[in-house]
């Protein structure tokens, strides 16, 4: 199950499609059926989380908090994790819907084509991917590909 909670008020969102979009994804990345928490939030929300979990204080575009640990290793936990129904859960993920329209507006970018890059990012994180390292980031960077290529096509517009 897919959970959107909307914690902001600056931008009215197409949840319907957002919650479409967001399943899809999964799909394409192979966590259909899984439960993922997806959070909308303004730019002070994402700077608290920021400050708390990695001690940045600034605010961001995503934050990804996964329920399972990979251990360094890239979606190790699946197999374990479908044994039990209990433990389809991908984690959670928050955006900072002020941060991310001022990253459209700079890069003349529509945020209905940067959301879904925004969510592959963050789903990569939860399955255990990550980017502090070149090579960490070159194989994050691969599979985020691997799976809007799977996506590619089916975009449903706003």
């Amino acid at each position: 199950m897919v959970l959107i909670v909307n914690q902001q008020q600056r931008l009215w969102l197409p949840l319907r499609c957002i919650h479409k979009q967001i399943k899809e994804l999964m799909d394409c990345s192979g966590y259909g059926g899984w439960d993922l928490g997806v959070h909308f939030v303004d730019n002070q929300r994402i700077q608290q989380l920021n400050h708390q979990y990695r001690l940045k204080d600034r605010p961001t575009d995503i934050l990804s908090f996964p329920f399972h640990d990979a251990n360094g290793k890239p979606e190790s936990f699946k197999e374990q994790a479908l044994l039990a129904e209990d433990t389809r859960n991908l984690g959670d993920i928050f955006l900072a819907t002020p941060y991310i329209l001022d990253h459209c507006r700079i890069n003349n970018e529509r945020l209905t084509d940067h959301l879904p890059i925004l969510f592959t990012h963050g789903l990569c994180h939860l399955m255990g991917y990550d980017h502090e390292l070149d090579e960490d980031y070159a194989v994050m960077s691969k599979r985020e590909k691997e799976i809007l290529h799977k996506y590619q096509g089916s975009i449903v517009p706003f």
